[in-house]
């Protein structure tokens, strides 16, 4: 958990009649700073195999295997802070590369060979446009929930102008939804005739069958976006649009104070997740600012006005973009 050698040996907890002792190299913690210290992370009791970090700096300040199988983590409140602070800072930016990403996608997808590149275009169109998480094998096979790279072929079925989704996504949550595009139908159909049960692979020049991973995601995105971007920034862009999208319909009524709290179920819902996951992690500070303020609306309404129009960009998110700019100056 820690740079420096002497501090790699984390700290154990074990229960005992009243509570939890902890330990550190066969020696119980008796000093009653540190006791309080480790206390006021709040570690769950029903974790096991919990380890803690011996410096209260550590970006990581400790770990454990929860209820459910679940190794989890408790981050350093600064680590987060800065984290979020990058993660939004950043979205100007990823707005901007969006429409370049957006082309080559485009470019990918009409190619008649089921390359690697077509395979992963599929796949960052549909964190684009369904705000999926990118997912990971080894989290999949430990809690049997699916992102969109470790999807399987019961958790699809595609016509000639749509793709349904069904499938548990993280921490248990059921998805069902669809996406109406013919041209990804199609690609995503002849995926799905190539042999395996992942959805999304792909054969390479000497016939061997792959299947697309979140490394080939974010190599990809960092190819045609920017070397800053991941799979990740997705989710927060999608969040912020969403807001966008639910202030441009939605009119205040006066004195509603819970405007805001509306807005963040609404995106809430279409990421999959609860109301504080959202307002926490994904949407944008900015947007939150004009969902608590009386003339938030009429702010979103006259960005609207002044939007410059762009190509592969919604409305939504040009709006999201002039806010954007308007209010990180």
């Amino acid at each position: 958990m820690a740079t420096r050698r002497s501090a790699r040996r984390p700290i154990g907890r074990e229960s005992a009649r009243d509570g939890f002792v902890y330990h550190f190299r066969g020696r119980t913690i008796t000093d009653p700073r540190e006791l309080e210290r480790i206390e006021s992370l709040a570690i769950p009791p029903a974790w096991q195999q919990v380890e803690i970090a011996r410096s209260p700096k550590a970006k990581v300040l400790a770990v454990g295997i929860d209820a459910a199988g679940r190794r989890q983590a408790i981050y350093n409140p600064s680590f987060r802070r800065r984290r979020d602070r990058q993660k939004f800072a950043r979205m100007i930016d990823f707005g901007e590369a969006l429409p370049e990403l957006r082309a080559r996608v485009d470019k990918d997808l009409a190619s008649r060979r089921l390359s690697k590149a077509k395979a992963v275009a599929c796949v960052v169109k549909l964190l684009d446009e369904e705000n999926f998480r990118v997912g990971n094998r080894q989290y999949s096979r430990r809690h049997g929930s699916y992102g969109v790279t470790t999807l399987r072929r019961e958790h699809v079925r595609v016509t000639r102008s749509r793709i349904y989704f069904d499938y548990t996504g993280k921490s248990a949550k059921h998805h069902q939804h669809s996406l109406p595009d013919p041209r990804l139908a199609r690609a995503v159909g002849r995926l799905l005739e190539l042999p395996g049960e992942a959805v999304f692979k792909y054969r390479t020049r000497s016939g061997r069958i792959n299947e697309v991973t979140s490394k080939h995601i974010n190599a990809y995105i960092k190819k045609h976006a920017g070397s800053r971007f991941s799979a990740k920034d997705f989710r927060t862009w999608g969040a912020t649009r969403l807001a966008v999208e639910f202030m441009r319909s939605t009119p205040v009524a006066e004195k509603d104070e819970a405007y805001a709290a509306h807005m963040v179920a609404f995106v809430a819902d279409r990421l999959g997740n609860t109301p504080a996951v959202a307002r926490g992690s994904y949407i944008h500070p900015v947007m939150l600012q004009l969902a608590e303020a009386q003339d938030g609306p009429a702010q979103v309404a006259d960005a609207g006005r002044k939007r410059r129009a762009r190509k592969r960009f919604s409305v939504a998110e040009q709006c999201a973009l002039q806010l954007l700019g308007e209010h990180s100056t």
